[in-house]
């Protein structure tokens, strides 16, 4: 693990967030592949392929970035800068919230259901301006633990080889989702490799956000969601940042409750904003703490 490599990377992905598409199609036509050669139905299947898909290509950049770096330190470093600029997506998503609270700002409901519907399909799609912002602020603070707090996070644990495993092991989760028992190992270990960044991350909303509502929300609400670490990380969110989340949404006509969290006051625009900010400084926070680890380390 380095810290300037972290940093070159992310300062990489904030100028240039629109990779190219071929090593994510790759890993998704490898994926894919593996569940069509391994599922016959059964877990022990879903693990063999989940090693297969994970643990050995993470291995094998973990094994590539140490044999380059011992070879010369300088392509060690600039080959690990490479695969962690690939696997950062951050920016790229708050791209994508910027645009919806855009049309937001314009009134313009279709353009801003537009937006979010390329950006995450499977989100659901409000009625109204209130209901779509807080689905984009979930979204946001989800992308902001798979796409930057849980890559650094097994980065800095692990190094390359960690981060890489969490990314192929996102998407092996949702390729396979609807095989029961095939992915359930795939489910169970996302759950694992999350269940840490996403408490750090939500301790760290509260920290570079408001404090006494993020730790009140979290512990008052996150039991209600759904999804463990969604829960936690969204509840603290909404506390940090004083709005709510969750709740009833009006979708086609019809009202869909969820649990509540956060506060009572409602989302807009700016608080998208506000979302993709947070998720900024806790990086920063991480970075930060890094920093300290390495100036003692001297």
């Amino acid at each position: 693990m380095s810290l300037s490599i972290a940093l070159v990377a992310l300062i990489w992905s904030h100028f240039h967030p629109y990779k190219p598409v071929q090593p994510e199609h790759l890993a998704r036509q490898w994926h894919t592949w593996l569940l069509e050669s391994f599922n016959a139905g059964q877990r022990r299947q879903g693990v063999l392929a989940w090693c297969a898909g994970v643990l050995l290509p993470a291995l094998g950049f973990g094994f590539l970035a140490s044999l380059l770096g011992q070879a010369l330190v300088g392509l060690g470093w600039a080959f690990e800068v490479l695969v962690l600029y690939f696997i950062l997506g951050f920016r790229e998503a708050s791209f994508h919230a910027a645009s919806v609270s855009r049309a937001l700002l314009d009134a313009d409901l279709d353009r801003a259901r537009a937006s979010l519907r390329i950006w995450r399909p499977a989100a659901l799609l409000g009625d109204d301006g209130e209901s779509i912002s807080r689905v984009t602020i979930e979204e946001s603070l989800k992308a902001a633990l798979s796409t930057l707090l849980g890559v650094l996070f097994w980065y800095f644990l692990l190094g390359v080889a960690g981060a890489v495993a969490y990314r192929l092991a996102l998407i092996c989760r949702d390729l396979w989702q609807g095989e029961t028992e095939f992915a359930s190992f795939a489910t169970r270990a996302c759950h694992a490799l999350d269940w840490l960044p996403a408490r750090m991350a939500a301790f760290s909303f509260a920290i570079v956000g408001n404090f006494q509502d993020a730790l009140e929300s979290w512990r008052g609400q996150a039991h209600a969601w759904g999804e463990e670490n969604q829960g936690v990380l969204l509840a603290a969110g909404a506390g940090a940042l004083g709005v709510r989340l969750g709740g009833t949404l009006n979708v086609s006509g019809s009202e869909l409750s969820r649990p509540a969290l956060g506060l009572e006051e409602a989302t807009g625009p700016d608080s998208i904003n506000g979302a993709v900010a947070l998720a900024w400084r806790a990086a920063m926070l991480w970075l930060a703490v890094a920093g300290l680890f390495w100036l003692g380390s001297l």
